[in-house]
């Protein structure tokens, strides 16, 4: 991968020789924003509300200037072309850029853009069949900071709750809130089933809003199934018949072990399945009318 063509600042160079200031305060502070999409037959999934996202971000932290959507996609597709992928990841990094030695934005020039992508390497049916185990982990989301509505770059938070759901032997980190509410993942967003209503933690939990949360979303009210976006207790999930989480590049991934315990006998729910497929049929769709 290293040795993979990326994009940085208006040029394509090698990763191995690809290199930023010391000085920039996206390595300096983690001041920067970020945003990972899943490449399919070449084509950006949704790229439009992952910038849209990304802009919000750079309004909640009051950037000067930002590069815009044309940039960015010429960025991107020139990357995925110089790699020749069609099936892929693709990470875009814009930090604040190069500054003072220290926490004073005032002090940066134009923002470093930087873009990398890799082919994908998806999970297997089996994987998905057999489903994911979640933690509790003791990392809270500060559900009153406007930072929650903001794909960071400074990971920290998600890297120690990562590390502690490994230690647990769980494949992801389940989030409380500062009231200890459920939140989220450390990369993902998650839904439960009770009494076949879709449940999911709202906006106001302090959970980052992903674009495949609200696919999954709008794809559930299609087929009629009730939707709840409202805060949710732990011990609600200890209750639910069925708990899934997405993400861009899981998709949909079942739940089956929460905390140790089986969720639905540990394995995949009716509702989950039917989501997922109804999420694969949206992604050819999709591709059928971008390709248009």
């Amino acid at each position: 991968m290293h040795n993979s063509w990326i994009y940085l600042n208006g040029k394509l160079i090698l990763g191995n020789e690809a290199s930023i200031s010391p000085y920039d305060h996206g390595f300096l502070y983690g001041h920067g924003l970020f945003e990972t999409m899943r490449v399919y037959k070449g084509r950006v999934f949704y790229f439009a509300e992952h910038v849209k996202r990304l802009h919000a971000g750079m309004k909640i932290l009051e950037w000067p200037s930002c590069p815009s959507a044309d940039e960015l996609s010429k960025a991107i597709y020139q990357t995925l072309q110089k790699n020749d992928l069609q099936e892929a990841t693709v990470r875009l990094t814009i930090s604040r850029g190069m500054g003072a030695s220290r926490p004073d934005p005032g002090t940066c020039g134009s923002p470093t853009v930087i873009v990398f992508a890799a082919p994908i390497q998806p999970l297997d049916d089996d994987a998905y069949e057999r489903g994911w185990s979640l933690a509790t982990v003791n990392i809270r989301r500060n559900l009153t900071s406007p930072l929650c509505a903001v794909k960071a770059a400074n990971y920290l938070d998600n890297i120690v709750a990562k590390s502690e759901a490994k230690d647990k032997g769980a494949n992801e980190a389940l989030l409380l809130n500062t009231m200890d509410q459920v939140a989220e993942g450390t990369m993902c967003n998650l839904f439960l089933v009770v009494e076949g209503r879709l449940i999911t933690p709202d906006k106001k939990s302090g959970l980052l809003p992903g674009i495949t949360r609200n696919i999954v979303l709008e794809l559930a009210q299609q087929a009629e199934i009730t939707t709840e976006e409202r805060q949710v207790s732990p011990e609600e999930l200890l209750g639910a018949s069925e708990i899934f989480i997405t993400s861009s590049l899981l998709e949909i991934m079942a739940v089956t072990t929460l905390d140790g315990r089986k969720v639905n006998q540990g394995r995949k729910g009716k509702m989950t399945a039917f989501l997922r497929r109804q999420y694969q049929k949206h992604i050819q769709e999709w591709l059928s009318i971008i390709s248009v």
